[in-house]
């Protein structure tokens, strides 16, 4: 099956619709328990004590940003810049999307990496999209143009929805630094795989494909287009409350696969 994206100039995107709407519930209740944490700590440490730990933050803060440069200079001279002249059905199809949006794009690369896989990240005021070959190479030789839209659409999600912007990944890192708080971490982050789900989903503009995509990475592109949806998802509900799936959620950034098909299911 081949699927074509429209890249014209639809109608404009609600993205308050698109965020979902467990993430805000996570994200406050992170913050929530890491102030109470801070307040305690803080109640129980010297100034001193507290200077040190803002000092840590700087320097940690520092390093990643370090590395994080030296990382995007690799990208910069290894993998190949999307544009008008390069890849320009990719491009038109991010371009289009941002567009409706109002929302400027970020530079996307597609780079040589067997694992399918995308990225988003954002470096001082810089953002980019990495795509994997992996992905893209076996969405492309099916001829599914859609399904690589939910790809970049997801991306873009990372960046429209404010998961990269300073205050969030500041209140969200400040939060992970207390051990007791890696449960709500992984939660949040698991609602902001939910909430580009629903961007990757508007950018490709059909939720078959889109949830065929999500297919890719529980069975491989050969088999995805192959996935009977209703009975994956009767997995799911059949396995979901069981003790030890939850355990295995615990800290964990991305949702399970088979939860990610079964909040897409109700988009329908």
């Amino acid at each position: 099956m081949t699927s074509t994206v429209d890249t014209s100039e639809p109608r404009d995107f609600d993205m308050t619709q698109l965020r979902h709407p467990r993430e805000k519930v996570a994200l406050t209740c992170l913050v929530i328990f890491a102030c109470l944490l801070f307040v305690v700590v803080g109640a129980a440490k010297l100034y001193g004590d507290l200077l040190g730990i803002g000092v840590i933050f700087l320097i940690l803060g520092g390093f990643r940003y370090l590395f994080g440069r030296i990382f995007v200079a690799y990208v910069k001279v290894n993998a190949m810049e999307l544009s008008d002249r390069q890849f320009p059905e990719l491009y038109n199809i991010a371009k289009s999307f941002s567009l409706k949006f109002h929302r400027p794009l970020p530079t996307i690369y597609v780079m040589q990496d067997s694992a399918w896989n995308a990225f988003a990240m954002k470096i001082a005021s810089k953002r980019l999209i990495i795509l994997q070959s992996g992905a893209v190479d076996s969405l492309l030789l099916k001829g599914n143009m859609s399904q690589v839209a939910f790809v970049v659409g997801h991306e873009l999600g990372h960046h429209y929805a404010g998961h990269l912007d300073l205050w969030q990944r500041a209140l969200v890192s400040f939060g992970s630094w207390f051990g007791l708080l890696i449960g709500l971490e992984g939660w949040h982050q698991r609602m902001c795989e939910l909430t580009s789900d629903r961007y990757g989903q508007a950018c490709a503009g059909n939720l078959e494909d889109s949830m065929r995509a999500v297919c890719n990475m529980a069975v491989g592109a050969h088999l995805a287009s192959e996935v009977n949806i209703d009975q994956a998802i009767t997995q799911w509900n059949a396995h979901r409350s069981e003790f030890f799936v939850h355990l295995s959620s615990f800290g964990a950034s991305h949702p399970h696969i088979l939860c990610r098909l079964n909040e897409l299911n109700k988009n329908r």
